[in-house]
């Protein structure tokens, strides 16, 4: 009699849910499970150990062997055949992290503001998470070597501001953290921010 399925813990957002070429036709499409592409996110974009990964999602560290194998597997296939490839999405909720001057307020929503706002978004609704200190402004650091890492200990997913540098934006980017550029940016939008 098989055993009860653990429940997968799922950070990773994925922004893009379809992928393929167009150069000939093909209706060949292959799914990619949320965890799956967790999977992959773990290990092939953090640079985790199988061990780590499996601590991550919450699952053994041969459960997680057999996810990542089906996972490379499945993306191998595509790049060589051509099929299309599908992400199925079960994350319902999402981070946002937002750097603020004020911890009530958001003003000076860049980088260098002295907080960092983490927000719960999930049905059309914001929850504050946290607020933490910066280490950008209170540490005088630079945005590109700190934020990255802070904001996948924080299982971030998007990152919300007004401008940002090149830099910063790919780090982010490649740590698995989307980049959402607004001019003004309040409270009352967090939950209709397009995603």
């Amino acid at each position: 009699m098989a055993r009860d399925k653990n429940q997968r813990e799922l950070n990773f957002k994925p922004l893009f849910k379809k992928f393929g070429q167009t150069q000939i036709e093909n209706k060949n499409e292959i799914a990619l499970l949320h965890e799956e592409i967790e999977a992959i996110y773990l290990m092939d974009l953090l640079g985790l150990y199988q061990e780590d990964a499996a601590k991550r999602m919450n699952v053994s560290r041969p459960t997680f062997s057999r996810i990542i194998r089906n996972a490379r597997h499945k993306v191998a296939n595509c790049l060589i055949s051509g099929a299309k490839l599908h992400i199925h999405d079960q994350k319902d909720s999402y981070l946002i992290a937002i750097c603020s001057d004020e911890e009530e307020e958001l003003i000076n929503c860049n980088a260098r503001g002295k907080y960092i706002l983490i927000f719960e978004i999930q049905d059309k609704k914001y929850t504050l998470l946290k607020c933490i200190e910066n280490p950008v402004f209170f540490e005088n650091q630079k945005p590109g070597m700190i934020l990255p890492k802070l904001l996948v200990q924080q299982r971030v997913n998007f990152f919300l501001v007004n401008e940002i540098g090149a830099g910063l934006k790919n780090s982010l980017l490649s740590k698995g953290i989307y980049t959402i550029l607004k001019k003004q940016i309040k409270f009352n939008d967090l939950a209709n921010i397009p995603i």
